[in-house]
């Protein structure tokens, strides 16, 4: 299991994208991705440093979308821990035996190549994003 970003929900892709840029020179930028099991708009930004986590900015697309209340309740910030992990099936039995709740259940994530995503709330009240890894990864 490592760490493949940190989840970030904000008001506005752009201005997000600038403060990342201007404040701690990240420098490289996916196209804007349509998530629509989330009902969001994401762009992963990162540093050109090897082995730098990348920060998933996310945006709620509508009032119904999966973090426009937390959005609304805290003005945005720090969402969600993501995992890339071998065998999706495998660490959700670890996670289920560690009392943590899944929420919602599998499916292909758009910001992820399609890749196997599942949540889960941990007993620490942390979010957590679990991303299967593929043989394309490496």
């Amino acid at each position: 299991m490592r760490l493949e970003h940190i989840g970030v929900i904000v008001k506005d892709l752009e201005e997000s994208r600038k403060y990342y840029q201007d404040y701690f020179g990240f420098n490289e930028f996916s196209s804007v991705i349509d998530e629509p099991e989330q009902k969001v708009k994401i762009i992963f930004v990162r540093t050109s440093q090897p082995g730098s986590v990348d920060i998933e900015l996310i945006q709620p697309m509508s009032e119904d979308s999966s973090v426009y209340n937390f959005l609304k309740k805290t003005g945005g910030g720090i969402h969600h821990l993501s995992y890339e992990v071998e065998d999706l099936d495998e660490s959700i039995e670890h996670f289920k035996n560690m009392k943590a709740l899944p929420v919602g259940t599998i499916y292909p994530g758009a910001g992820h190549n399609g890749r196997r995503v599942i949540w889960f709330y941990t007993r620490s009240r942390e979010l957590i994003e679990l991303i299967e890894r593929t043989k394309e990864d490496g």
